[in-house]
């Protein structure tokens, strides 16, 4: 045709449910709040995630467990422990936590209805400053960084009833964090900013490409270069 046009070129598709790290807006999706009260295990020694050789701990706080009887040797529960709020540091929430430097483990039940032909993702505007997050006991992936949201996929993990959240929050200060090891700011720690589940559509853009002139991504007008 010979006249300046513009033609976006969409790749739409469908894929299956995963969890992998993602960047979801909300703008005007359906999104359910998760905002408030969540049950929390203060972890200095890192009990609840490595084993006494200092190993990743394959039954970790992360998989939720109760014990059974007196004698079984789970030694938390976060069904009874004390609450934070989210969003919210934690460090003026509690005293005993003002100057706490380490790892405190976050939990939260809720339930979900899934709609039909949706995808689902658990989205956090920020946690500061390494979070590690668990879905029904599964490793949904981690998150470094506490001024950044970030969200995961669990369209296929979630489930209607008496889902889990549970998510390892570590601000100790690094040589290459943010803040690093001296510092001119307070250096808070927690779930600072709100938790939702986002439902998009199963369709979407994945990628666009503009041109001026059909079949040409180097033309700026037609006749021209």
């Amino acid at each position: 045709m010979n006249k300046t046009m513009v033609t976006l070129l969409t790749f739409i598709f469908s894929i299956q449910g995963y969890a992998q790290e993602s960047f979801i807006t909300l703008g005007e999706r359906s999104s359910l709040s998760l905002d408030g009260s969540w049950n929390y295990i203060i972890d200095p020694y890192e009990n609840g995630f490595y084993n006494y050789r200092w190993e990743p701990n394959l039954n970790g706080f992360f998989k939720n467990e109760k014990p059974r009887n007196k004698w079984d040797h789970i030694e938390y529960n976060f069904d009874i422990s004390d609450t934070l709020t989210v969003p919210g540091d934690w460090n003026s929430q509690r005293k005993e936590l003002f100057f706490y430097e380490g790892t405190i483990w976050y939990k939260k039940s809720f339930d979900f209805k899934k709609k039909n032909d949706t995808r689902v993702f658990l989205r956090f505007g920020a946690a500061n400053y390494l979070a590690i997050v668990y879905l029904n006991g599964e490793k949904l992936g981690d998150h470094e960084g506490g001024f950044t949201p970030f969200s995961f996929e669990i369209t296929n993990l979630v489930w209607e009833k008496d889902n889990f959240i549970v998510v390892k929050v570590d601000n100790k200060r690094c040589a290459e964090c943010v803040p690093t090891l001296n510092t001119d700011w307070w250096n808070y720690g927690g779930i600072t900013r709100s938790v939702s589940i986002v439902e998009t559509p199963v369709t979407f853009i994945s990628d666009y490409v503009l041109q001026l002139k059909k079949g040409s991504t180097k033309k700026s007008r037609v006749g021209y270069n």
